[in-house]
């Protein structure tokens, strides 16, 4: 298969499996996990016992993420099942999201790979590689009636 042909289809992959999700109706959540609470936009919320962190910059604070991926300011609902996925909401545009790691990936090793990245509407993909041959995936997705963005980071360590 062509190298542009398997681009495409992870990208489509991607992008079904990102709808699938958000259109999922038979989603299990309990209120510890995810609380349903009022809050002013831009206000973040942060499951119980989460240190608090300044707004407008990155977290050091303990998130289960590993600690060459930055996490957004603000994010919430932050999810690590592993430390090779990573998905959270941040109350931002898309285009503040891809700025804010066009800046910070390169600070923590990340370096941008042959593929530009693409903002087409309410969607962006990213990819980064590290010098060993790590590499990053960015998919995010800005929900226009919750004035969020979904980010979902999927990261291949070589061995």
């Amino acid at each position: 298969m062509k190298p542009k042909n398997s681009l495409i289809l992870v990208v489509a992959i991607i992008l079904l499996s990102i709808i699938s999700v958000a259109c999922s109706k038979n989603q299990a959540t309990t209120p510890a996990q995810n609380p349903v609470t009022t809050q002013e936009p831009g206000a973040a919320t942060q499951p119980p016992g989460a240190a608090t962190q300044q707004p407008g910059s990155v977290t050091s604070e303990p998130t289960g993420a590993p600690e060459d991926v930055p996490i957004m300011p603000d994010a919430y609902e932050l999810q690590v099942p592993n430390q090779l996925n990573i998905i959270y909401k941040i109350n931002a545009q898309i285009k503040d999201v891809v700025a804010f790691y066009q800046q910070e990936l390169p600070a923590n090793g990340w370096d941008q790979i042959n593929n530009p990245d693409s903002v087409v509407g309410s969607m962006a993909q990213m990819a980064r590689s590290k010098t060993n041959g790590d590499r990053i995936t960015f998919s995010l997705q800005y929900n226009p009636i919750g004035e969020f963005t979904i980010v979902q980071i999927f990261i291949t360590r070589v061995p």
